[in-house]
């Protein structure tokens, strides 16, 4: 009986100990990339403030292998390396080099706003798991710099340095004017930059303004408004347009032309000009921009008008409109300019026998154009073109 008593005990016993241990394996907890940044930046710290840097090189080697490169990581690792003098470009990864760049402009654009925690919850992930306004990020930037105070510093690593004593605006000054030589960050930078030109924008205007003629053309037709559109693109500083303007309003005086065989006298005009045109980006500052305007067109115009009630033709007098000129575009904020342009343009109305319409003219252009690449402008804007 005695025996059966322990045997029972034991069994129990043993029972009771495999479900404790289940529910403590069930609530164990395991590391995460989360706590592993937090410690991982904690210790940093540490060891910074007792210079001991081969250690954080340690704790660095340690973060990565748990959580991958991650921007807080990629950092600290610059910062340290440039403290030990050993900073080479080297381990960085040229497809991701950029990208950690605009993380951490985020990353300090974010950390200005009101709602902080809720972007980092939002976003922690990308954040590397350290959080905003955090003194890890206050140390990075006291380090930075301290850093900077070192006058021997190469041009890549002082790039590095002013990007994360948060100098940003400096920072891109030296990638814009070529100061980082052969650095990769340099070589990418310029790639960027060429891609984002390269972007096709789209373009949709619409003209008004005059057309001034010369010599007899300006004696019989006189000054006439204009007004049109224009659909197109623009790729490689060159801008292609298909251009649509009327020119309104009767002739300046009476003027004969031949119309069925006879001789007839007239005051009648509607003007027309459809073409391709073609500017090409001379010079840019900012929002600012100066063209060379080239273009070739039908041109023309109706001195006698039809009716197809009557089915009475009418009498156009055309020529082939070869033109050049300067144009000058302030940008807008939302994908749009304001623009004028102002063009000579050769023709040439043969109206024989008839007035002579010798002559060419000068039209000045203001126009309003809804202009650009969604896409392009958020490059542009990431990378202070």
């Amino acid at each position: 009986m005695k025996r059966i008593t322990f045997l029972l005990a034991f069994v129990l016993s043993v029972s009771v100990y495999a479900q404790r241990n289940i529910e403590q394996e069930l609530l164990l907890r395991t590391p995460n990339c989360e706590s592993v940044a937090y410690n991982s930046a904690r210790l940093a710290e540490q060891y910074f403030s007792k210079k001991d840097y081969d250690s954080v090189l340690v704790v660095i080697s340690r973060w990565e292998d748990f959580c991958g490169p991650t921007e807080p990581l990629f950092r600290l690792k610059i910062l340290t390396l440039i403290q030990k003098n050993s900073f080479t470009e080297d381990w960085m990864d040229e497809n991701d080099l950029m990208n950690q760049v605009y993380l951490y402009e985020d990353r300090e654009k974010y950390s200005k706003a009101p709602n902080a925690k809720i972007i980092y919850e939002r976003y922690k992930i990308a954040l590397g798991y350290i959080p905003l306004k955090s003194s890890f990020d206050d140390l990075t930037a006291l380090w930075a710099s301290m850093l900077l105070e070192d006058s021997d510093l190469a041009p890549a690593e002082r790039a590095y340095c002013l990007l994360y004593a948060n100098q940003i605006g400096e920072f891109w000054e030296m990638l814009k004017n070529k100061q980082l030589g052969g650095a990769m960050l340099q070589r990418l930078y310029d790639n960027e930059v060429a891609r984002t030109r390269e972007m096709v924008e789209g373009n949709l205007g619409f003209m008004t303004g005059v057309a001034l003629p010369t010599g007899n053309l300006n004696q019989v037709i006189g000054i006439k408004p204009a007004f049109g559109f224009q659909v197109g693109m623009k790729a490689n500083k060159i801008q292609y347009d298909l251009s649509i303007l009327l020119r309104a309003g009767n002739a300046k005086n009476e003027y004969t032309v031949q119309y069925q065989g006879e001789p007839k006298v007239t005051d009648h005009y509607l003007g027309g000009y459809i073409g391709l045109d073609l500017g090409y980006e001379l010079w840019r500052s900012g929002n600012r921009e100066f063209d060379f305007l080239s273009g070739v067109a039908f041109d023309g115009f109706d001195a006698v008008e039809g009716d197809t009630g009557e089915d009475t033709e009418g009498k156009s007098i055309n020529s082939l409109n070869l033109n050049l000129g300067l144009g000058y575009r302030i940008y807008g904020k939302r994908l749009n300019y304001f623009g004028i342009q102002a063009k000579y343009n050769f023709v040439n109305y043969k109206n024989n026998p008839g007035t002579d319409l010798g002559g060419n003219y000068i039209s000045l252009i203001v126009t309003y154009n809804l202009f650009g690449n969604i896409q392009k402008r958020t490059m542009m804007d990431r990378l202070k073109m």
